[in-house]
């Protein structure tokens, strides 16, 4: 991949520069990013500014001025979904990151005191005004790592931008296992990786699923609805290829249909044990009041993406039973600290992958003050390091931040324990993760959710990446 454009005179001019130098670049190269889901409607030109108006939900964010310190203050950002498919977990996703910000700044910021400066945007969960929005933030805003974001299709149009420009990008709510290919760069020392996240590996999550249909449920078929993105259909083959029983259909849905009952009735046309669903809550809702409709049967089975407790009180007579698979996060002392710093300080419950929200934060600041630079190349070069065994472990806050400081300036390694897991980066940028397998039961309220099967994270080494992949990505 070409990290540089030449000029007409033969001198090549880094992509970075040409997109400051030329505001015409901005809108033309949006079109061109690929990338998969979402979209759809007409798309306004973008006004970034330090105080910004969203379209799409009327969400107002903010650029976070903080004092410098030591240095020139180093613009920091976020691209959260404050509206669209992933509106109802954006502002805990934000939150999250915009505590780690506050954090790391309490406790002196990075390399000799600069600290950093916020600047949050809404993707509104569409991956061409997400890669519009990031494109004018390179050009205005000069920034070498950002956070983001959730769905991994807005995440595959955002990662080739960030990685042509050697820009960190570390994914807080972006699963698709087709993102471990993402954002490699071939360098003079070899690949190197500008797409990282805390997040799992949704491979992980269809092999967890495919356990629970072979273990929990003993199904001896299944076929699959899913969304019809980069994060859906990777997902799917990864539970069919983990199912040991036999997968009649595999079904893909548009995230803006209504009617979902040709989709159903194919499905359903060789009358499978499981429905394995991978969709969202805003086309969920409609898909299981079909098939409860429809009478379709089988044994209903989730995958993550659908977890909201509204929705399955909503829906009790119809999810009762249903089985669903979930991140199983690590009960450490940054999980705590988080949970509770989040409602008193940030005034805002925790959402789906806020806390990986924090956590991506986190390694993107440990990384750059270990390399004594906050560059792109510099903190995909370090990240893995300060995330994993044999360093000291250190937790979130202000307080575990300084420390974590104070071993990398003597030259120690350090082992980050994150609010969302342990973090243990791997090649791929990513964690291994433990997963549960959950039966959805009435209760007095609605739903409650009862924890059926453990999966730990070591079960997934050996079964996430192909041979293929770490021959060529790790070795």
């Amino acid at each position: 991949m070409s990290e540089d454009n030449e000029n007409p005179n033969g001198s090549r001019i880094n992509r970075r520069h040409y997109l400051a130098m030329t505001a015409g670049g901005v809108s033309a190269l949006a079109g061109c990013s690929g990338g998969g889901g979402g979209g759809g409607g007409d798309e306004e030109a973008d006004t970034e500014a330090d105080t910004e108006t969203e379209s799409g939900g009327g969400e107002m964010t903010t650029t976070q001025s903080s004092d410098s310190g030591g240095g020139d203050a180093i613009p920091f950002a976020s691209f959260c979904p404050l509206s669209g498919a992933g509106g109802a977990f954006g502002p805990g996703q934000q939150a999250g990151f915009n505590l780690a910000v506050e954090d790391m700044n309490s406790a002196g910021g990075i390399l000799d005191g600069r600290q950093f400066t916020a600047i949050n945007r809404n993707t509104e969960t569409k991956p061409s005004r997400a890669a519009s929005k990031l494109q004018t933030v390179i050009s205005n805003e000069n920034i070498e790592a950002f956070v983001g974001t959730w769905s991994s299709g807005v995440s595959a149009t955002l990662a080739p931008i960030a990685a042509d420009n050697e820009i960190m990008q570390m994914g807080n709510g972006t699963t698709s296992p087709t993102l471990a290919r993402q954002g490699w760069v071939e360098t003079d020392d070899g690949l190197l990786k500008y797409m990282g996240r805390t997040s799992p590996n949704d491979g992980a999550q269809g092999i967890a699923m495919g356990r629970v249909m072979n273990e929990t449920i003993g199904a001896d078929s299944a076929a699959f609805m899913h969304v019809d993105n980069p994060y859906g259909a990777g997902l799917a083959r990864k539970a069919k290829a983990a199912f040991e029983g036999e997968t009649t259909a595999m079904v893909p849905v548009a995230k803006q249909t209504s009617d979902y009952s040709s989709a159903l009735d194919k499905v359903f046309a060789d009358d499978p044990d499981v429905f394995g669903l991978v969709v969202y809550p805003a086309n969920g809702r409609s898909i299981l009041k079909q098939w409860n409709r429809g009478g379709y049967g089988g044994t209903l089975l989730m995958s993550e993406s659908m977890f909201l407790q509204d929705l399955f009180n909503d829906l009790s007579n119809i999810v009762a039973d249903s089985y669903i698979t979930t991140v199983r996060p690590n009960r450490t002392p940054s999980y705590e600290y988080f949970n509770e710093a989040l409602q008193e300080r940030m005034d805002q419950e925790p959402t789906t992958f806020s806390h990986h929200s924090y956590d991506s934060a986190m390694l993107t600041g440990l990384a750059a003050h270990k390399a004594g630079e906050f560059t792109g190349t510099a903190i995909a070069r370090n990240i893995k390091s300060v995330s994993r065994p044999p360093g000291e472990e250190v937790f979130a806050g202000a307080d575990g931040f300084e420390k974590a400081k104070q071993l990398l300036d003597e030259g120690e390694e350090i082992n980050y324990q994150g609010a969302s897991s342990n973090a243990n980066l791997n090649c791929f940028k990513e964690p291994y993760n433990r997963f549960s397998g959950n039966r959805l039961v009435s209760g007095d309220g609605g739903i409650d959710v009862e924890r059926v099967t453990s999966i730990p994270a070591s079960y997934f080494e050996g079964k996430l990446y192909s041979d293929e992949m770490l021959s060529k990505y790790c070795e």
